[in-house]
């Protein structure tokens, strides 16, 4: 029996996935993973957009993105 906990889980898995899957340098730009002072210069001021990641970086948040997706269809095939 399926519960409200599944149902959550199935539509956060998918919208995480989705948004890994849609904008990974910018999830990578978060300040869970880079900080949130790294970005700024020593006078305060805010730095350019330039993502300081790689290629591979992004192709990993894909990759991310893909598993949150994948665990989600799981659930969803297990519970609904």
């Amino acid at each position: 029996m399926s519960g409200i906990r599944e149902l959550l889980a199935v539509v956060l898995g998918v919208g995480l996935g989705v948004a890994l899957l849609a904008k990974p340098r910018e999830m990578l730009m978060l300040s869970v993973f880079v900080g949130p002072n790294r970005r700024r210069r020593h006078d305060g001021r805010y730095g350019t957009d330039d993502h300081p990641f790689g290629d591979w970086a992004a192709w990993l948040v894909r990759a991310a993105g893909v598993a949150c997706i994948a665990v989600a269809g799981f659930i969803a095939y297990q519970n609904f």
